[in-house]
């Protein structure tokens, strides 16, 4: 055996020697790191992907650490031994590091490699840093370092009613709404929407169930019994977690409005202190503000909610009797302005009424801020009176101050997102849908909302799943099933978007909002025999077409007889609605489905020029409805112009954007 073979042999023992015993303290070493990783991301509210990239770092390093200690350990077999290295004419080596090109020995340094290693979790920390810093990271660290913050998610049960005379039951629940408002103006609480608590009425379900159902850590129970002169309100907190209950007490009074604001006033404030939540000076005043000092006016106020809620017009009507009743017994009561601003409303939102109730609707809500300027169901009132008079941006403001004075307030959260929505801003939409969501976690049309919130992001799979379940909790819904239509209908399903929008109908074939849905779905998938049916009848139903639901049946009717080959008898429906379509556009510049509305007429008048001229208004407006400009088929022989696709690449392209913003939002909240 040679000198050189015998070094070579020595030289490969030495280096297997020498991996082996790297190997075992890397490993050892990257297990240490990874637990202070662990610890950091857990106490700190790091996101899931922190401790997957300090591995992504560590599994980088490992060959490197490798190749550093095989490079060390020595010369490789056959390279000669450093004995006899061949010098050169200075009586340097060649190996020599002052000189020559870089060599392995060179790079693979332990000094390198540990230098390397400390500027990779250098660079995990920055990262980490950075995302604390910028308060990326606030929400999850705090819930996760107060163990009280899941309890201070609170559901307030219906209240039972124990009078004797079960006409009181309107009483009860509006004593319960009024301790659910109370709550609500607490923002150191999240509180669970009426909507959502009013499913267990009659449970038999256990608190720990209805606790993870609405995703609450505490539960509010309580009674009302009203006898003569006298009430009795009981109340009890508890940790839906454990079923131990935190604070109880009983409240006797004589029957005046004073003793039934106090009342409230108190169970609410006992309710934050049970849960060490921290009220500031402007909600302790809030919850101790005394309304009105007339009974009568506050039953009044009370039946007149009730009925307001039922959405029906007979209802809505019946709501309005009761609200000037109560404003008829004390004018500077501004809860029943606020009530009545609301039932005004509705009559051109929801039951096509003309746009002048839109005007008494915004006195009403004007006269209750006057009143309270501090009321947040009078700021939302004046919210929903604007949308309908089409000032997108007054209704968004107004919303706002309504959630600044309750941060809770439920119908103002979604409110803000429709208003977005309908200023084309489908990405703050959603950021407010999925608020709004938060607060009434098992009503179908909150998921209805947050669907199509995602659809119109074109994140249809999220979307389906989402709806998949507001068909379990509603099947035959209005909005589920309208918004299931609009689904298939965007995602090319022309047969089953026409199905459901016959469903629509066939569930209740008198409501006018169902009809005008249905006539649409049916309007775009070609069924225009079926289109032009439902058109009429909605138009006989509500002759005044109101500004959201119906402004479209006239030019429903008009396309489908354009189709239909009545080209006379379109023209007269088309040319009916255009002069409104462009006066309603021009009234309100921001509302940018108005001013599609009217691109979508002149090209049912096949006025081309002009319908491409309004839809590029609309564009440049906000108008993100990418899907309807993609499906419609009204644009079919435009489809090819350059104007026209030049608009829809516009379109898509700021929708994208949007759409990769909230992946990027969630992705770091840990829900992708």
């Amino acid at each position: 055996m040679s000198q050189q073979d015998g070094f070579d042999r020595m030289i490969a023992a030495a280096r297997g020697h020498v991996l082996w015993k790297t190997l075992g303290v890397y490993l050892v070493a990257s297990w240490v790191a990874l637990q202070v990783v662990d610890v950091l991301a857990q106490n700190f509210g790091l996101p899931d992907w922190f401790p997957a990239f300090a591995v992504a770092l560590l599994v980088i390093g490992l060959p490197i650490i490798l190749a550093t200690a095989i490079v060390q350990s020595g010369p490789a077999p056959g390279v000669p031994a450093p004995a006899e290295p061949p010098a050169d004419g200075t009586g340097r080596t060649s190996s020599d590091p002052s000189e020559g090109p870089v060599t392995a020995h060179r790079l693979l340094t332990w000094r390198n490699a540990i230098g390397g290693g400390v500027l990779a979790f250098a660079l995990w920390g920055v990262v980490a840093a950075v995302w604390l810093l910028t308060g990326v990271g606030t929400p999850a660290s705090a819930g996760e370092s107060d163990p009280g913050q899941a309890l201070r998610t609170v559901a307030v049960l219906p209240f039972d009613n124990l009078s004797a005379d079960q006409e009181n039951a309107f009483f009860a629940d509006g004593i319960h709404e009024d301790v659910l408002t109370q709550l609500s103006k607490i923002e150191d609480l999240t509180v669970i929407s009426r909507t959502s608590v009013m499913a267990y009425r009659e449970t038999t379900k256990n608190l720990s169930d209805i606790g993870s159902e609405l995703g609450a850590g505490a539960i509010v129970e309580g009674s009302v019994r009203r006898s003569g002169d006298n009430v009795r309100i009981t109340a009890q907190l508890i940790d839906a977690g454990s079923d131990e209950h935190l604070w109880a007490d009983n409240f006797d009074r004589a029957l005046s409005a004073a003793n039934v604001f106090s009342i409230q006033s108190e169970i609410a404030r006992r309710i934050a202190d049970a849960l060490a939540a921290t009220l500031s000076p402007e909600e302790s005043t809030r919850i101790e503000r005394q309304p009105t000092e007339d009974l009568m006016a506050y039953d009044a106020t009370l039946r007149g909610r009730e009925r307001y809620r039922l959405y029906a017009e007979v209802d809505n009507n019946e709501a309005i009797r009761l609200f000037l009743t109560s404003i008829d017994r004390d004018p500077s009561y501004a809860e029943p302005w606020a009530g009545l601003a609301d039932a005004y409303g509705q009559r051109v939102l929801r039951y096509g009424y003309g746009s002048e109730w839109a005007d008494s609707a915004e006195a009403a809500a004007r006269r209750a801020i006057e009143l309270d300027p501090e009321l947040s169901s009078a700021h939302k009132a004046l919210g929903l009176a604007l949308v309908a008079a089409g000032d997108l941006e007054g209704s968004l403001s107004a919303n706002l101050k309504a959630v600044e004075l309750a941060p809770n307030n439920a119908d103002a959260i979604n409110n803000i997102g429709a208003t977005y929505a309908r200023r084309g801003r489908v990405d703050e939409n959603l950021r407010w849908t999925k608020r709004s969501f938060a607060l009434q976690p098992n009503q179908a049309f909150s998921r209805t909302n947050l669907a199509s919130a995602y659809m119109q992001l074109r994140e249809y799979e999220i979307a389906r799943r989402i709806l998949d379940d507001a068909i379990a909790l509603e099947p035959d819904g209005e909005a589920t099933l309208q918004t299931l239509a609009q689904f298939h209908w965007w995602t090319e399903n022309d047969d089953e978007a026409a199905r459901l929008a016959e469903r629509l109908v066939e569930v209740a074939p008198d409501d006018p909002v169902r009809i005008a849905g249905a006539a649409n779905v049916l309007s775009v998938t070609g069924r225009h025999d079926r289109a032009l049916e439902l058109a009429r009848r909605g138009l006989e139903i509500s002759p005044d077409q109101g500004i959201l639901y119906f402004m479209h049946l006239n030019l429903v009717a008009g396309r489908s007889l354009v189709r239909l080959g009545q080209i006379d008898a379109a023209t007269a429906y088309l040319e009916r609605d255009l002069e409104r379509a462009v006066n309603l556009a021009q009234a309100a510049p921001d509302f940018v489905f108005r001013i599609y509305a009217t691109a979508q007429v002149f090209a049912a008048l096949e006025r081309w020029e002009d319908a491409l001229d309004w839809q590029a208004r609309a564009s440049d407006a906000g108008f993100r409805g990418v899907h309807l400009i993609e499906r419609d088929p009204i644009w079919d022989p435009v489809r090819d112009e350059p104007s026209f696709q030049e608009i829809l690449a516009e379109v898509s392209a700021d929708v994208e954007r949007m759409r990769l913003e909230i992946e990027r939002e969630e992705a770091a909240a840990g829900v992708r």
